[in-house]
Parts: C-alpha cells; structure tokens; sequence
C-alpha cells in the first residue's frame, strides 16, 4: 500500500511541476522573425514618400516575438519605454542597418524605435537595449542583397521566380527564409521584404516556412539608383 501511495505522490509532483514550467513560461513566444525591407521596394509601394537617398542594402523592418498558432503578439503591456541612451550608445548602427526611411535626421527618427519597441518589442522578454542589440546583430551576420547577387539575382528592375529567390537564400543560410511581395498603385508587384526566424533567445538562425506572401507572380526586384551601389562596412 505505501509503495502504491509513493507511486501516485510521486506522478503528482511530476505533473505539478509540468504544469508549472507551461505557467511560468520565461518566452510567451516560440521564436522571433526578423523582417529586413527593401528600401527601393517601400518607396515604390508606399504614399507618403522617401527620403532623397536611401540605403541600396537590406535595412530592419522589425524584429517580431511570435507565437505558433498565434495570437498575434503586439502592443503588450510593459512597464519598459525605449530609454534614450539606447538610441544613442547604438546611433550609428541603427542609421546604418535600421533607418527611417522618411528621414536622415536622427532625433526625428527616434520615433520610429520607440514605436517599433512599443507594438513589438513589449512583448519581448529582456529588456529594450537587448532587442535593439539583437536585432542589429541579427542584421549584420548576413548581407542579403550579396546572397542573391552571387545567385545571378540582382537589383535591375526584372522579375525573378519566387522559387528562385527562396532557393538563393537556402543554399546561402542553411535555413529556410520568408519573402514578401507588395504591389504599388498600377499593380506591379515588388520584392519588399525577407524574414529570418532565430531561435527565441535571439542568437540563432532557425528555418521559416519557406513561404512567398503576395507573390503571386514572379516580383520585381528594383533598383532605384539614388546613390552608389555599395553595402555597408
């Protein structure tokens, strides 16, 4: 009777402890996706307009904490706002790798950081200075636009096949991408947007759904031609 009693004591304390670490869960989230825009696509697909010079290299949309089957992880509620000597210890790398498109000017475009902090990074479990951090060096371990140059896929202004593009981005990653495809006003649909997913500690590269979103048909991969064809150091 007591070797019974133990047995069922101790599967109770199994189960007690599972369903603490589901409720005390550090991650609400399962992954993050890092979504990095085409400048020349955005100012083609979106009013309001551009900067005279935009960066010809893949720049940081946002950095999105998300969760399998969802919900949509935005707006959450946190005690946290982005601190300005955040902004400021990492000035040069945010007007490098995740600038505002509208602006050149650097206060005006603290408000773009403190919006992306407030619907995407309050859901984020460290604190601000960590998700600009690892948003940043998520950016800088890949450059993009050279991935798809070196697979014969280069900024003219011509169509490239979907299939194409996620396979270019495979070969060179070891993981599955994300793209996404916006049309501007006339129809013409562009290549907008690549998303990495890293794993939810943020340091490393997990697979996508290898999906193509509003790629219907073959996108448009522009070059606007505002400024010298170089990437950054």
């Amino acid at each position: 009777m007591k070797i019974i009693v133990k047995f069922l004591l101790f599967f109770l304390f199994l189960g007690i402890l599972k369903c603490e670490a589901q409720f005390f869960n550090p991650n609400p989230y399962d992954y993050l996706e890092l979504a990095l825009r085409w400048p020349n696509s955005y100012c083609l697909t979106h009013d309001g307009g551009c900067r005279e010079i935009v960066p010809q290299y893949f720049t940081i949309s946002y950095l999105h904490p998300v969760k399998r089957g969802g919900p949509d992880l935005q707006n959450c509620p946190s005690p946290f706002n982005m601190p300005n000597i955040t902004m400021e210890t990492n000035k040069n790398d945010l007007l490098k790798f995740w600038p505002d498109l509208r602006t050149d000017n650097f206060i005006e475009s603290k408000s773009l950081w403190r919006d992306q902090w407030k619907k995407f990074g309050s859901c984020y479990n460290l604190m601000p200075d960590d998700y600009i951090v690892y948003a940043l060096n998520n950016r800088k371990r890949s450059d993009l636009k050279k991935i798809l140059t070196n697979a014969g896929i280069v900024a003219s202004g011509n169509p490239y096949p979907t299939r194409r593009i996620l396979q270019a981005f495979r070969k060179a990653l070891g993981v599955n991408v994300n793209i996404v495809c916006e049309p501007d006003r006339s129809g013409n649909v562009y290549l907008a947007e690549v998303h990495q997913c890293v794993d939810a500690s943020g340091t490393m590269p997990i697979d996508c759904d290898n999906k193509a979103k509003g790629c219907d048909d073959d996108p448009i991969y522009p070059y606007m031609g505002f400024q010298p064809d170089k990437d950054p150091k």
